[in-house]
């Protein structure tokens, strides 16, 4: 889109080694902190973007508008930023869960938010189009792009987790599918679109990638099962994450 930067980057194009091969965006992991630095720089260059944001997200409804730089705090809690500011990129960093991106044109708001099944059960993508309305967007100019995500045939989920999804206000049939093992299929990418149009957001876009089945991106849980596999007693995860950036420039 003409003057708005913006990416769903994969795990490849950067200097992180293995486990976190190679475009490692995330300070949360047993990376090396100067290549995940220079992964960062990577990606800002890539988008000519001067700074870029992150919040620490923590699979939940909370938003954050940033409205200046100076009063912006890189410990905030949260899992949805929102902002008007130009060359000011926004961030998202995820290993299976949903990064969602949008952007109003018309009123010159982005936003960029984490869905996992808990935040998107919690509301974060009705949070986050409301934080973009309460500084001026309008719902029907907002385009919404669904990125990497684990996809419905990679998503296994237990029963507990399937009685809260259905209880949900969009819940329809074809978003869960019971197997014979008495675990479930979830289709994440299709709970958040309707999580979208109950937001009144219409122009939704999908990238169709899906993270767990595709080795080109980060999955925790591939990795979980990778590591499950080689050794049962050894469960600790070591992965990277994927990030995912919207700016005005």
């Amino acid at each position: 889109m003409q003057n708005v930067a913006h990416g769903f980057f994969s795990s490849k194009g950067g200097v992180s080694k293995k486990p976190f091969f190679s475009l490692n965006c995330s300070f949360n992991n047993q990376d090396k902190r100067k290549n995940v630095i220079k992964n960062l720089e990577i990606v800002k260059k890539k988008l000519q973007l001067k700074n870029l944001l992150k919040i620490n997200q923590i699979h939940s409804s909370k938003v954050k508008i940033i409205q200046d730089l100076k009063s912006f705090n890189a410990d905030y809690e949260g899992d949805g930023i929102v902002t008007s500011l130009r060359k000011v990129g926004i961030a998202i960093l995820t290993a299976d869960c949903c990064p969602i991106l949008f952007v109003d044109k018309k009123n010159e708001i982005i936003a960029a938010c984490h869905a996992g099944w808990r935040g998107a059960v919690s509301g974060i993508v009705e949070e986050t189009v409301k934080s973009m309305v309460n500084i001026g967007a309008n719902n029907r100019s907002i385009v919404a792009v669904i990125g990497p995500t684990i996809h419905k045939k990679s998503y296994e989920i237990e029963n507990d987790v399937c009685k809260i999804i259905r209880k949900t206000d969009v819940f329809k049939k074809e978003i869960i599918t019971e197997l014979n093992n008495g675990k479930y299929l979830f289709d994440l990418p299709l709970f958040i679109r309707e999580k979208l149009l109950l937001s009144d957001v219409r122009k939704i876009g999908n990238v169709n990638i899906d993270t767990y089945s595709n080795i080109s991106y980060f999955s925790h849980r591939r990795k979980f099962h990778e590591i499950s596999n080689i050794n049962e007693n050894n469960k600790k995860i070591l992965t990277g994450r994927q990030i995912s950036i919207i700016g005005l420039v």
